[in-house]
This record gives C-alpha cells, structure tokens and sequence, in this order.
C-alpha cells in the first residue's frame, strides 16, 4: 500500500517517513534535526525513506510550534557585487557547523526592496538577520527593533550601526591609498566614482579629500555617476578627466573595474600608464592583477569580515558574553600601474 500523503499539496509527511522506516515520528524528527543521536543503522533506515519517498521538512512551521529557529536571513545589495559572495562564505563557515542555515535575497540596491525582503523572512521566525547596506527605510528600522534579533551590517564600518557591525573604513583606506600616491611624488590626483551606494561613496570621497587638504592640495578633480561600476564606465569617464584635467597624473578609481577601463582608455589614446598617468582601483579583484600594467588597488577581506561576523553572531545565538572583536584592515596592494 502507498504511504498516504497531505491532500492539500501531495507531499509526502512526517507521519509517512515514520511508516516507511517502521519507527514513530519523533525519531523520525531527532534524526533529521540531530543526526547524531541516533544509531548510524537507525539513520540509515530513515534517510533512506526520507530519499524514498522525497519527503521535505517543513521547518517553518516547526519554527513557528517552538518559538525558535535556525533560519538566518541574509539580504544583499547585490549577488554581483566584488566581495560579497566571500563574504557569505564566511559567515557559512562559523553557522552552517553550528546548526544554522542561511536564506538569502537580494535587495538591488534598493531600501524598498530590502523592507519587503525582510518582511516576508519575518513569518519564518528567524534566528537573526545579516544585511550588506547600512542605510534603510523607517519602517525597517522599525521592523528590526521591534523583532528583537541579532542583526549584522557587514563590509563597511558606520557610525551608527543597528547592532553588530563587521567591516573596513573606507575613508581610511582611501587616505592611505592617496598619501602613497603622494609620498611616490604624484600632487595633481583625480577620483572616479561610479554608481555604488551613495554611503559608500562619501566615505571614500572624504577620505580621499581629507588626504589631499592634508597635503595642500587641490580637490577639484573629481568625476562622479549612477553608471554602473563597469569596464565601460571607466573607459568612457576617462576622456572627460583627460579634457578637464590635463595636467592630472594620477587618477584613484573607487572600483578596479573603473580602473582597468580608464587603463583600456588609456591605452587606445597612447596614454602610458603610470608613466603619463598613475590609476590604482579599490578591492583587489582578479582583473586588477592580469591588467597591463598589474593595477595598484586596496584589498578588502571579505571572507575575515563574513567569518568574525558569524563568531559575533553564534555567540549572541547562544546567549554567550560578545568577544572582542579584531579590527579589520584593508591592505594596500602595490603594482605597477603608480
């Protein structure tokens, strides 16, 4: 006889994977939830009905009978975005061990979006929430407040952060890029700015504008879109700098992508780079390092950001006293295109 199964949708139940390997149905739930409790035979027994059958669990609603759940959202600004899946996979090192599991969206850069997003996860009754943005709408302030949960912001530093908050100052390792563009000799720097969030990018304009007033020197020479941070973008940016600034002999682009376009640029106009002009990136992406020249960049560790933010969250979770947490450093990578 086949193993009844729910009218409503033809999926097979709890009760029919209990039927199947001849046990009840609460160790059917011990052994999915903590395989390691029962008997490697008895596991066995029930993965192979659970196979069988194609049984799904519904842990949703098992999250909603007990009032707790393993379920961490994580909502992205991007899939696309350099560093971002790194970090993920941090995060996945230290929770995934631990019992946890993440459910993951993407907002598109857009707050309204993210407001959406977290509301639905909220019916799963979610353990915590990771965001990748630090500028959101009132009401998503106000969701997350009134949730209650661990929330982490990851990949920048703010100034006011909801909860824990794991990243790099950008305006700090745009300062320091800069003052090496200048202790090599370079006075008249440029900044190239692409669509990225705009917290993001007043952080590494203030850090860039802070080291050139440092220095006495001029802030003018600056070039800011909503295009998107691309190849394209750099090798069509370029030629404006080039005619506003022809005086310019380095140029700090807030992307490698940015970068390694304005290199294309220059290299179709026989501008030598860095000998008639200097250009270095921001995030040590894979390009950066094959480019002719090799591109002086910023590299950010991503998968240290997503690591320490899944110890800070684990240790929230298990209701353990935070430890002090490491600061993280941007590295300066130095090539040849400076």
């Amino acid at each position: 006889m086949e193993p009844r199964k729910r009218r409503s949708t033809g999926r097979a139940t709890l009760a029919d994977v209990a039927k199947r390997a001849s046990v009840g149905t609460m160790t059917v739930s011990r052994a999915l939830r903590q395989p390691d409790r029962v008997s490697d035979k008895l596991r066995e027994k029930i993965f192979s009905a659970v196979a069988e059958l194609g049984y799904i669990p519904n842990y949703s609603a098992s999250a909603l009978a007990s009032a707790s759940s393993n379920v961490v959202a994580v909502v992205t600004s991007s899939l696309t975005e350099y560093g971002h899946a790194e970090m993920i996979a941090g995060v996945q090192e230290v929770l995934i061990p631990a019992g946890y599991q993440l459910m993951l969206a993407e907002s598109q850069n857009q707050e309204e979006r993210e407001q959406k997003l977290l509301e639905t996860f909220m019916s799963y009754n979610l353990a915590a929430v990771i965001l990748f943005d630090a500028r959101h709408t009132d009401s998503t302030y106000e969701l997350l407040s009134h949730a209650q949960l661990p929330v982490a912001e990851l990949g920048a530093t703010v100034d006011n952060p909801l909860d824990i908050n794991i990243g790099i100052d950008n305006a700090s390792a745009v300062y320091r890029l800069t003052e090496h563009l200048i202790s090599l000799g370079y006075s008249k720097i440029g900044l190239m700015c692409a669509a990225q969030k705009q917290w993001v990018s007043q952080q590494r304009l203030r850090g860039w504008h802070r080291a050139m007033l440092d220095n006495n020197l001029s802030t003018t020479r600056v070039i800011s879109t909503h295009a998107p941070s691309n190849f394209s973008t750099g090798a069509n940016l370029l030629p404006e700098l080039v005619l506003n600034w022809p005086d310019m002999d380095a140029l700090i682009c807030s992307s490698d992508e940015l970068a390694c376009g304005a290199i294309f640029e220059c290299q179709r106009r026989k501008i030598r780079v860095p000998k008639d002009l200097a250009i270095v990136g921001f995030g040590d992406s894979d390009v950066g390092k094959v480019c002719q020249p090799p591109l002086t960049t910023v590299a950010v560790p991503h998968r240290e950001i997503g690591v320490q933010a899944g110890i800070a969250l684990l240790e929230r979770l298990q209701g353990e006293e935070a430890s002090a947490q490491k600061p993280i450093v941007s590295a300066l990578c130095k090539r040849e295109s400076c």
